[in-house]
């Protein structure tokens, strides 16, 4: 009976019955996404107790003189002084990451973490789970003396370029993201919560690097998705962190933020949030490779990375509004978040940006009846909808339809700002200022115009100008398939080969400062 009832009530509620299915399948798909947890596994005597911050520590049985070597930063070094936990890095097994990437030579791998104090403004921008460093201990003997224990970071260029001589430095790159990602978990576990609470993250929005800030690396910045963290990242960062000619030159940051909140406020956060980071990490401005970031950006993250590069004007504000913002009246405050919202300059830092199945003219499953049932669940947030309500309430008629629309029905969030929309419309037309590509899914034996990706239509990802437009078979999270990985590697060679001039003047100089400055913190 109970089935019965089940199959009369969908026939006879069809249009509901199958908008909640839609709804279910689209966050389903979403959820299924956003990267899963990595965990890791290791015997009890893979954890190692040497005592790096003295001058003599123990090390196989016998006693060695500590040297910590200029590839250990001082932002890295004070963080191997204060482990919590030394492990071996090739006793370490994971579930998660696809791939795994290491490098055999001399010495011997090990993976350190400790908890984040988070004491430090910079500590803030990296992980609240914990900073895990990768270091490679090689143990010289020395006639007539006791043994040196040289310490390396993997990550540095120094170990990356020798695996290409004679006598490479050993490394275990995918180990240390493994344990990284494995103490990720409520940052995974956290994006549905922001999605449908935006104005209440459980983590804080930002720019966040998961290794200790190198000034001789060009940042590369990602920016997830609708229901994504940095952890959607997990595998093409492996992928990416364990390629030498990636890796020698770049470092992975992420921005992180709630993903229910409309892309103009999450936009502005991302701009703010960028420039702070920057500023905080390199305040003199010297560190010349930080400031030629490029961007890698998926789905509605690539809707914020255009407004890092290109200049609204007054574009946005004209298709959102029928007056001139300079010809109304508002409170202060309104007015201040109109002019984050509306109006930005492109950011001169960024050197070129890649698209990853962008919805840049929107989603069609993000309105109609999924987008109805999707926009019940999240709580919009307040900012915005009382800058909608003001403007609603002070000059009637102002608004667009559209956003009188929205206005009327509870205020924007995330899915409306991604459905087919005048904003988006604007957005698109703002030139890009900067070398871009794009790369665009697609499912069925379809592929370019009239394909999909399963969630984005290609007409709405692809845009004329673009460097490179490379089609992938694959469906909306394409990120870490092997032909995405293979253009992205491409894309980031090229950028280097054209300024390689300019990258090497700009890390001889740092090298060379912060060599200097290591030497005082190197334990004697």
């Amino acid at each position: 009976m109970t089935r019965r009832w089940i199959s009369l009530s969908l026939s006879t509620n069809r249009p509901a019955a199958v908008g909640l299915r839609l709804s279910c399948v689209l966050i389903c798909a979403l959820l299924f996404g956003c990267a899963e947890t990595v965990k890791t596994f290791y015997p009890p005597k893979a954890i190692i107790h040497p005592e790096f911050d003295k001058r003599y520590t123990i090390w196989d049985g016998e006693r060695v003189e500590v040297n910590w070597t200029p590839s250990l930063r001082v932002e890295a070094s004070k963080y191997l002084a204060g482990n919590d936990r030394v492990l071996l890095a090739n006793s370490i097994h994971q579930i998660g990451l696809r791939h795994e990437y290491k490098i055999a030579g001399k010495g011997t791998p090990l993976v350190v973490y400790t908890k984040n104090p988070e004491q430090t403004p910079e500590e803030r921008h990296y992980p609240t789970s914990g900073i895990t460093l990768g270091i490679t201990a090689v143990k010289e003997a020395r006639p007539g003396q006791v043994p040196l224990l040289k310490l390396y970071d993997s990550f540095d260029p120094v170990v990356v370029r020798s695996a290409a001589g004679p006598d490479p430095i050993a490394a275990n790159y995918t180990a240390t993201l493994a344990v990284l990602y494995s103490h990720a978990r409520k940052v995974a576990g956290s994006s549905f919560a922001s999605f449908i609470r935006p104005d209440d993250p459980r983590f804080a929005t930002g720019v966040y690097l998961i290794h200790p800030y190198d000034p001789n690396k060009i940042p590369i910045l990602f920016i997830h998705g609708l229901l994504g963290t940095p952890l959607s990242w997990q595998n093409l960062t492996n992928d990416l962190c364990s390629d030498p000619k990636v890796l020698e030159h770049y470092q992975p940051w992420f921005f992180l933020y709630p993903t229910g909140q409309p892309v103009l406020e999450s936009a502005a956060q991302l701009r703010e949030d960028l420039q702070a980071t920057q500023h905080l990490f390199d305040p003199s401005g010297s560190a010349i490779a930080s400031h030629h970031v490029v961007v890698v950006a998926h789905s509605m993250g690539g809707l914020l990375a255009h407004t890092l590069v290109s200049d609204s004007g007054d574009a946005l504000w004209n298709v959102f509004a029928t007056k001139p913002l300079n010809s109304l009246k508002l409170p202060a405050d309104v007015k201040d978040l109109i002019l984050r919202y509306f109006f930005f300059r492109h950011q001169p830092s960024i050197d070129r940006v890649i698209f990853l199945s962008v919805p840049h003219r929107g989603s069609v499953l993000a309105s109609g009846i999924v987008g109805s049932i999707g926009n019940r669940i999240i709580q919009p947030s307040k900012a915005p909808t009382r800058v909608l309500k003001e403007l609603a309430a002070q000059y009637p008629g102002l608004l667009d339809p559209y956003y009188a629309r929205v206005n009327a029905t509870g205020g924007p969030t995330s899915l409306v700002s991604i459905a087919p929309n005048p904003l988006l419309n604007g957005l698109v037309n703002l030139p890009i200022k900067v070398p871009f590509h794009s790369i665009i899914g697609h499912l069925g034996p379809i592929e370019g115009p009239g394909s999909t990706d399963g969630l984005v239509e290609y007409y709405s990802s692809h845009l004329e100008g673009a460097e490179s437009e490379k089609i992938v078979p694959a469906g909306h999270y394409l990120m870490a398939h092997p032909e995405t990985v293979a253009e992205i590697k491409r894309i980031l060679e090229e950028n280097i080969a054209r300024g390689r001039r300019s990258f090497k003047r700009a890390a001889t100089l740092a090298s060379k400062t912060d060599f200097e400055s290591n030497q005082r913190a190197i334990p004697r």
